[in-house]
């Protein structure tokens, strides 16, 4: 889906990604991120939402809760990571990240929300009174109030499968004095996903779903009510081309993802978009089947808005020419990727680099992420590298000492720093 454009907007990652696998500092089945790049597309996230009134939490799950990717993008003015899941907050904390957003896209398990709330996230969403009920137990042993967001669902609204969940707009009202009646949490907005859909027409136009008027109506009768309704959290495909439509509808917060990568739908398919492409998927050739030619697995996706955007690579040894060099590839329709499919081996050789372009959820695979530094520059180096659950690690795979990862995420947050 994006190989096309990171070879027309950043074909100087996969030079680099290239460089850096063939002299070994990249294993195979590696994500590579460009860390010049998530810098600028967060710079420019940062201030397209300021200048529509917007605040922003950064969604991190696409990048694999990257405390590394994470901290340059809050350099750069984006707000606080949303953690999806309370693998993702766990992961974010123990790098002294602090957590803007937890309990949406998943609620968090009861035995693990007193640790969650301990962590002192800005906001946390809940589905229904029994989570809620749960935050505020937590949050009454530890002597605070938590904020908390309601996520309110509309019968017109839409979800993806195994997404839905939420306070039914009907029960809104009922569900709210409930939880008023709850000591330690406070109702301050609401939320819900997608909020944001792209429309498949010749100029991919954007507007918002059913969900963004839903959690608005929600919004304003809690204030009716007489809660302090500070946010109207409106998460989906946010981006520099979105975030306007979000204010426009009523929104007060968004969270880029795939803006902050530079990898929604519409980077794909229309032209000048600010936010350039930042990562890439690295394999390297490991034999032959007929032939075909099969590259290591591990992170191929299969993704929502068309199951065979997978279907290209490049392939070669040299950083130089690689982009030359376009083969097709071949669908799979099981979970299990021990190995991308190359249809033809014709000029390929055992161990050359293999580079796709797609999008991703990279907390859901079991890849490596690498983080380079100094791409667009020609001077590639790599800053860090992490395993598929976030944990820093050296070329053999062993964990770095957390105190050693946060002096390298340290040190190179203040490089990025230095160049606002």
């Amino acid at each position: 889906m994006f190989l096309d454009r990171i070879r027309q907007r950043n074909p100087e990652l996969i030079r680099a990604a290239t460089l850096l696998h063939r002299t070994g500092d990249i294993p195979a089945s590696t994500w590579v991120i460009d860390l010049d790049v998530i810098a600028e597309n967060a710079s420019i996230l940062a201030e397209t939402a300021r200048a529509n009134g917007l605040e922003t939490y950064v969604m991190t799950k696409q990048h694999g809760r990257n405390p590394l990717v994470t901290r340059i993008a809050m350099d750069r003015g984006l707000g606080a990571p949303v953690a999806v899941d309370v693998q993702c907050a766990k992961a974010l904390h123990r790098y002294g990240i602090p957590i803007g957003h937890v309990g949406h896209l998943n609620q968090i398990p009861f035995h693990e929300t007193r640790e969650v709330v301990d962590m002192q996230p800005e906001v946390f969403t809940v589905y229904n009174f029994e989570r809620a009920a749960a935050v505020s137990e937590a949050a009454a042993k530890l002597g605070r109030v938590q904020a908390i967001m309601l996520r309110v669902i509309g019968r017109e609204d839409v979800f993806f499968e195994g997404q839905e969940g939420g306070v039914p707009e009907e029960e809104l009202e009922e569900t709210a004095r409930r939880i008023a009646t709850l000591k330690n949490v406070r109702i301050v907005g609401t939320t819900s996903f997608p909020c944001i859909r792209y429309n498949p027409t010749p100029d991919i136009t954007v507007e918002p779903n059913p969900n963004m008027a839903t959690i608005v109506r929600a919004a304003h009768k809690l204030r009716e009510m007489g809660f302090p309704i500070t946010q109207i959290n409106a998460p989906g495909n946010t981006s520099s081309q979105t975030l306007p439509v979000i204010a426009r509808a009523g929104g007060t917060h968004a969270e880029p993802g795939h803006g902050l990568l530079g990898t929604t739908p519409n980077h794909a398919f229309l032209e000048g978009l600010p936010e350039r492409p930042s990562y890439l998927y690295l394999s390297e050739v490991s034999h032959y089947v007929g032939q075909r030619a099969y590259c290591f697995g591990g992170g191929f996706w299969q993704d929502i808005y068309n199951p065979d955007f997978v279907h290209r690579a490049v392939v070669g040894s040299d950083p130089q020419t690689i982009t030359d060099r376009v083969v097709k590839s071949v669908s799979k329709n099981q979970i299990i990727d021990y190995h991308g499919i190359l249809e033809s081996k014709e000029g390929i050789r055992i161990g050359d680099t293999v580079i796709f372009g797609f999008r991703t959820q990279m907390h859901m695979t079991r890849c490596q992420v690498a983080v380079l530094q100094g791409a667009q520059s020609g001077r590639p180096r790599l800053a860090a590298l992490f395993d598929h659950a976030g944990t820093m690690i050296d070329r053999g795979r062993i964990p770095v000492p957390m105190a050693e990862a946060k002096e390298v995420i340290e040190r190179v947050s203040r490089e990025y720093r230095t160049r606002v």
